[in-house]
């Protein structure tokens, strides 16, 4: 005999808060619980810097987990296999992901991915020193039937949307669908603000959109090896040890096992732009610190910054912040002046 729906009975277990989801195994061993909330903990990582999860129970055996990094540690994931489905998207920084066998592959800001636990790496870190973004975690053994009964009114099936995308043989990666990029902006937006009832709706709506997701805009995951990921890391870093001086990377590279193109390959991956144009922004960004901060004159940063000429530099500059560093600077002055007067009215 069919069941009759129970509208009622539906609507009260759909906004009624669930129970905190604090899941130690899924974190790393420096995560400490710092408060709890209903339908919210809040997961604190000890670290050279700091790191903060806001882990929303959305449904039983479904959590929505904002992360927020500003740290150069690397961090260990759980060993314990979970018969799991996990949404990622970053919105600031990149993550690097390390797998068995030394093999390495970094999500970028804005990319979309979709994996099962069969594929989880082993370590994660973040190349910029800083991460912000969200994991959407299904725990299929903890989901009841309420939690999939809820889902079937949306024709979101879990089961499904793993066989569609292929997600117990590799990650499902692509860039963000247009679809799902407001869906983000919002849960991004709301984070700290609205309770889990709101981020019920919204995690629908993602799932939702995630069904209609195509095998053929997944974009294949770049495996690089430890080895050359380290040596990218160690040229970077003498790169940026004297800004005042302009060595050909070749020079860099002399006595590493790496090839020129691999390393430029390489560093894209993890940095987002060429050496080349890694190292203008760097010594751009620089500038605009000494022109907000010091009364030195442009020639003098020119030549701080590996420039002879003052006009290649203030090219440079306004390549990269769209002014001159004269007007830069300028407007900057005015701006802190604009701030003190107000604060003396």
């Amino acid at each position: 005999m069919k069941q009759s729906y129970d509208a009622k009975k539906y609507l009260s277990e759909f906004w009624t808060p669930t129970l905190n989801g604090y899941h130690p195994d899924w974190y790393d061993k420096n995560a400490k619980l710092i408060s709890r909330k209903p339908g919210c903990s809040v997961i604190s990582y000890q670290c050279n810097g700091t790191g903060i999860l806001y882990d929303y129970s959305i449904f039983p055996g479904i959590d929505l987990i904002f992360m927020d990094f500003n740290c150069s540690d690397i961090f260990d994931e759980p060993n314990e296999m979970r018969n799991v489905l996990e949404i990622r998207h970053y919105q600031e920084g990149r993550v690097e992901f390390e797998f068995e066998g030394d093999k390495v592959f970094h999500l970028q800001q804005d990319e979309f991915c979709v994996n099962g636990m069969l594929n989880m790496p082993a370590r994660y870190s973040f190349p910029f020193d800083y991460c912000s973004g969200l994991s959407l975690v299904l725990d299929k053994n903890s989901m009841t039937e309420v939690t999939r009964s809820q889902l079937a009114l949306f024709q979101i099936d879990i089961s499904v949307l793993e066989e569609d995308l292929d997600t117990a043989h590799q990650w499902y990666i692509c860039k963000t669908p247009p679809s799902m990029c407001h869906v983000f902006e919002e849960l991004y937006a709301a984070k700290e603000h609205e309770t889990s009832q709101y981020f019920r709706i919204k995690v629908l709506e993602l799932l939702y959109h995630a069904t209609k997701l195509r095998k053929e805009d997944r974009v294949a995951a770049t495996y690089y090896a430890r080895e050359h990921i380290e040596i990218v890391k160690r040229v970077r870093k003498a790169m940026l040890k004297d800004l005042s001086r302009s060595t050909p990377l070749e020079q860099f590279l002399r006595g590493e096992a790496i090839s020129t193109v691999t390393f430029q390959t390489i560093f894209k991956q993890i940095y987002g732009r060429s050496p080349y144009a890694y190292l203008k922004h760097y010594r751009m960004n620089s500038a605009a610190v000494q022109l907000r901060e010091s009364n030195e004159s442009i020639n003098q940063i020119a030549l701080s910054l590996g420039y002879s000429n003052a006009s290649k530099f203030a090219r440079a500059f306004r390549d990269v912040f769209g002014v001159l560093p004269k007007d830069y600077r300028t407007a900057q002055k005015a701006l802190v002046f604009g701030l003190f007067s107000t604060l003396h009215l």
